[in-house]
């Protein structure tokens, strides 16, 4: 058994050059599938433990449609059997009281009061200090903002002074601004003793919501509480670990895990590329093994051997690089984000896939190889001649059906994007033809005989050197496709967001807007109108899978200005319950249009009829609209703590924020001009951008590697060729110069290919009904002119590999081989 592993190292590293290159594809392909797998895992284990701290332990909760209600209405509740344990807070909004020139917007501080800071319902955790239920709470990016430590004090306008007794660590419950720019637009948030908080607020027996922790029996809890409270102003809900309104991670990671798989097919095709040669080249050492005795078993076990030898060399090198990117990739995506999180890799279990896969994906792409090599016949090899006619009408085959799949391009369907890069595969050889008899002049005229020389070459291995140009084809076009949908994508979400906002700003407040409110607002010079917002928050749902999900529901009226994609009269005409779901909720749910989804509402769980679906900007789609009079009586949900004001186009932001934080800022909590919205939505596609330039650029790399292989592979199946050339007078530079042609006429037509295939891939996807709202027919041109000068280059570096190889091959010795 030693003996051949012994001779499968022998076989693959007889070609030095070209066992490196090959080795170097899966390297590449290996890590980055590591990187994916571990960055994929580690992120949703980083959003889940976010969830997990701000929901705690509790089961349920209990809200009101007010900001506060007195403690009294919870008394029975929290002497229920089935209870185990509660947890109580108070949120009230205030500024700091800090020396220098700061804005009312930059000073607002959101006080959580809680009466038990150890609680098992609460998850804090602590940097610095104790967790005493004496004093303030605050989180790590305030207290590096503020210069304050534990044992310091912080001052409040109208409730004095409050010791710190702990720092802790970012958590979504206080989740605050780190710098004063951030500031102006986002409120500190901290927390404090309950009973403190109530007395320095005047809010005696005051409380916003109450958490609680069954032992048991959920289901019977819920329908007791439920009917505990019909008569209140305060709801039950369950506590859902749902963050759905507030990322999208999932998107992003559809876009690199497509690159991912790229890059393991590229690197899988390089290793069939040099597996295929490798056999093609040792038929006659085959066809001596068979006539000595060998099956076609052992014949094919001894190539199933050196590809998993070199695939098991390059995983397990590929493997740490992965798991070192995959940290990388981390600290670059959560840099998206605006807080600072921390994160432990997650990197077992995707270790464990990785090695399998980098295993096993070079031997699915040798399989055909593995099976030629045990078939080799000894007779053929004898014979001299061979027959080009069936391999000619197997090539013209491969020509119909590349132009058959391209008849899929005026479909509107995923299928689409994948026949035509079939199509692109099939046609290859024919793209590089045509593209060798039109650059021929060119070539001629700039290279002389060097130059004729290359193009007759290319074509000699018309084939392989078109299926080295299409895998740097299709690389250049899917990621073309991913830029233009990441380009495109923020300019289409800053329309779409503006036109159904609702207003330039919105406001919430910790009560419901009176008239009185609402004149106040009408009365400022900057204020052109303002509407009344209606949402209903957080409600719970149950999905098609009997899961509990969790979102906000909007109350619209034909008056409402903040949709755009549905029509109200689907509300006029229905007399059910009713309601409509975003897209994204809508994906969520699972059911169809006509079905009943079931809502836990303040007046207990109902059925709604799913009416229509909306392509809405709002909480990325994950949210519901209900007709306003319905969501206020028969949903239970009355008050508006949003409003939403156009303003005067003259305005400025700043002086909006000031003056309706100096008179409305004793109950207002947030404001939310739409151009931060706007910003907010988009942040991601800018540090997506920037990882999408980088996967560019490696996959032209990979693809690169291919080049330099195919040439290596091309150069010494021609060596006896190259000495004659020498001995005939060429010169070595002339040899390094027809090398370099070749190489660069891979690259620019695996270039222009990629550019034509993706601008197509954009034509696909500007009329598809799926995403076509947000790309636009372009290419961008920051990544036309890396991916120009990045895949010339690169196949110029992998050229000169291949070429300096030519030029040193000795006269005699070549000669001697034919």
């Amino acid at each position: 058994m030693l003996n051949i592993w012994r001779i499968s190292w022998r076989n693959i590293t007889r070609k030095k050059k070209r066992f490196v290159l090959t080795l170097l594809a899966i390297i590449m392909g290996t890590s980055f599938i590591t990187a994916m797998l571990i960055a994929d895992r580690t992120t949703k284990d980083v959003f889940d433990y976010y969830e997990e701290m701000y929901t705690g332990n509790a089961d349920f909760w209990i809200l009101s449609d007010e900001h506060t209600y007195p403690e009294e209405i919870i008394n029975t509740v929290q002497n229920h059997q089935n209870v185990d344990e509660t947890f109580t807070a108070l949120d009230k909004q205030t500024f700091l009281d800090l020396p220098g020139e700061y804005s009312d917007s930059q000073l607002a501080v959101r006080i959580t009061g809680v009466d038990n800071q150890n609680s098992n319902l609460l998850k804090l955790p602590v940097v610095e200090g104790e967790l005493d239920n004496e004093g303030l709470v605050i989180p790590e990016t305030v207290a590096d903002l503020l210069h304050v430590d534990v044992g310091d004090t912080l001052s409040f306008r109208e409730m004095g002074e409050v010791k710190i007794s702990a720092i802790v660590e970012y958590t979504q419950l206080l989740s605050s601004p780190g710098s004063w720019e951030r500031a102006a637009s986002s409120s500190f948030r901290m927390m404090a003793p309950l009973d403190l908080l109530q007395e320095r607020a005047e809010l005696n027996g005051e409380i916003s919501y109450i958490r609680l922790s069954t032992l048991g029996n959920d289901e019977k809890l819920f329908r007791d509480i439920q009917e505990e409270l019909s008569d209140s102003r305060a709801f039950i809900q369950p506590v859902v670990a749902d963050d759905r309104q507030s990322n999208d991670v999932e998107g992003l990671y559809t876009f690199f895990y497509l690159i991912a798989i790229l890059t393991m097919f590229i690197s899988g095709f390089i290793v069939f590329n040099m597996i295929y040669t490798g056999v093609i080249e040792r038929k006659k050492e085959f066809a001596i093994m068979k006539s000595l005795g060998y099956g076609q078993i052992s014949i094919s076990r001894l190539i199933l051997m050196e590809v998993s030898f070199i695939a098991m060399i390059g995983t397990i090198i590929g493997v740490p690089i992965g798991i070192w990117l995959g940290d990388l990739f981390m600290m670059t995506l959560l840099g998206i984000f605006e807080y600072d999180m921390v994160y432990s890799l997650n990197w077992i279990m995707p270790t464990v896939i990785s090695l399998a896969a980098g295993v096993i994906f070079p031997v699915l792409f040798s399989m055909f190889p593995i099976y030629s090599a045990g078939k080799t016949s000894i007779l053929e090899n004898l014979k001299m001649g061979a027959n080009t006619s069936s391999n000619e009408k197997v090539h013209w085959i491969r020509y119909v059906i590349g132009f058959g799949l391209l008849l899929f391009f005026f479909i509107d369907s995923p299928v689409s994007y994948i026949s035509l890069i079939l199509s692109v595969v099939m046609l290859s050889p024919l793209f590089l033809k045509i593209f060798s008899m039109l650059i021929k002049p060119i070539i001629l005229l700039c290279m002389g005989h060097p130059g004729r020389m290359a193009i007759s070459n290319l074509r000699k291995q018309l084939y392989r050197n078109a299926n080295t140009a299409t895998l740097l084809s299709v690389g250049i076009a899917v990621i073309l496709l991913l830029g233009a949908l990441s380009d495109a994508a923020p300019e289409n979400y800053a329309n779409q967001i503006k036109s159904n906002y609702g207003g330039d700003v919105r406001l919430t407040a910790e009560k419901p807007w009176s008239a009185s409110d609402l004149d106040k607002i009408n009365d400022k010079e900057f204020v052109e109108s303002s509407t009344l917002l209606t949402e209903a928050t957080p409600i719970t749902w149950i999905n098609k899978d009997m899961h509990l999900r969790q979102f906000s529901i909007m109350g619209v009226d034909q008056n409402s200005l903040y949709y755009d994609d549905f029509n109200y009269t689907s509300f006029e005409n229905n007399d059910t319950l009713s309601i409509i779901l975003g897209e994204r909720a809508f994906r969520e749910w699972g059911g169809k249009i006509g079905e009943d989804i079931f809502v836990h509402t303040p007046a207990g769980t109902k059925p709604f009829e799913v009416i229509d679906v909306a392509a809405t900007s709002h909480y990325s789609g994950y949210v519901a609209f209900m007709d306003e009079e319905q969501l206020n009586h028969q949903f239970g949900w009355e008050n508006s703590f949003d409003l939403l004001i156009h303003l005067d186009e003259n305005t400025t932001e700043e002086s909006v924020r000031n003056a309706l934080w100096s008179e409305f800022g004793g109950f207002l909590s947030k404001m939310i001009f739409v151009e931060e919205e706007i910003a907010s939505t988009t942040s991601a596609f800018e540090g997506m951008n920037e990882l999408i330039q980088f996967m560019l650029v490696l996959v032209i790399l990979l693809a690169s590697v291919g080049t330099a292989n195919t040439l290596i592979m091309n150069t010494f199946e021609r060596t006896s060729e190259i000495g004659t050339m020498r001995a005939l007078g060429f010169t070595r530079l002339q040899v390094k110069t027809m090398v370099l042609v070749e190489g660069f006429l891979i690259g620019l037509a695996g270039v222009l290919g990629g550019l034509i295939t993706g601008l197509c891939l954009l034509v696909v996807a500007s009329n598809s009904t799926l995403i076509g709202d947000f790309v636009t027919v372009y290419l961008p041109v920051e990544s036309i002119i890396l991916t120009v000068t990045a895949g010339i280059l690169l196949s110029l570096i992998a050229s000169w590999i291949s070429s300096s190889a030519a030029s040193k091959i000795d006269i005699q010795s070549s000669l001697k081989e034919g």
